[in-house]
């Protein structure tokens, strides 16, 4: 399957140079959405928190004013970058006892496993595609979400492949990873077809590529979960969307950022 390779240095052409210094005093339009997630990751009467779609350690941690790692020993979790949408963890300190704690050495748990309130085990589902970064240079305030359902086809590699192949249908709608403001809408780069960059903040930006049909312009505003493209096979061999994620305009690979994807 083919897809895009050489935009680390096509998007650093003048378009984007010059869109990006103009954007370089704008702010983004994601911080009151962050500030409504965050208040909605919020423990409970009893320091609890069942995880739902879009949730990562680092985010609930950062509700709660907790450090990820404190979340970790407290539910008796071995591997940060798998959760799943349904566990009840323990985000507060309980006196000086906690989930993970009121676990036995004899309980026999798998490391790969934690207790729920109820004191069942919950299995870790292993296929969780999530992978937590705990790099500093990673961490960020962005709320993201997936631009697509759709199941990875390509995954990040670093040479061959700079982002992520996204499997859809003709027409499937694209959706903003996170709020900002759009900097490329074009045609223009061989190879990622009808492609649409936004700006998230300084350093953060996202790549839409291989569309059908793009909905917004330069300098249009969106909003994390809005339409900005239809999905196609433009410049690819099969319908599909080209995801990247770049700090600093470098690609980083999306699952360190991305919230977990639960198949």
């Amino acid at each position: 399957m083919s897809q895009p390779t050489g935009l680390a240095k096509k998007l650093t052409a003048a378009a984007l140079i010059a869109s990006t210094a103009l954007l370089a005093a704008c702010g983004t339009g994601g911080s009151g959405s962050s500030t409504s997630s965050s208040s909605s990751r919020k423990a409970d009467t009893n320091g609890m928190y069942r995880v739902k779609s879009g949730d990562t350690l680092s985010l609930i941690a950062r509700a709660n004013g907790v450090s990820y790692t404190d979340i970790m020993r407290w539910n008796n979790l071995t591997d940060p970058n798998r959760i799943e949408i349904g566990w009840r963890l323990r985000v507060r300190p309980n006196g000086s006892t906690s989930t993970a704690s009121n676990t036995s050495s004899s309980s026999k748990s798998s490391p790969n496993s934690i207790n729920d309130d109820t004191g069942s085990n919950v299995s870790v589902n292993q296929n969780t595609e999530h992978n937590l970064n705990i790099n500093p240079e990673l961490q960020n305030n962005i709320d993201w979400t997936w631009p697509v359902a759709g199941a990875i086809l390509v995954r990040f590699n670093g040479s061959s492949s700079k982002g992520l192949v996204l499997d859809g249908a003709e027409s499937d709608p694209v959706m903003a990873a996170a709020s900002g403001e759009v900097i490329y809408a074009g045609n223009s780069l061989k190879g990622y077809g009808n492609m649409v960059v936004i700006k998230h903040s300084e350093t953060w930006s996202t790549v839409y590529a291989n569309n059908s049909a793009l909905l917004v312009q330069v300098g249009a505003r969106v909003r994390k979960g809005q339409m900005i493209a239809k999905m196609g096979s433009s410049d690819a061999q099969r319908v599909q969307l080209y995801f990247e994620t770049r700090l600093n305009s470098k690609p980083v690979d999306p699952m360190k950022i991305m919230p977990p994807r639960v198949q």
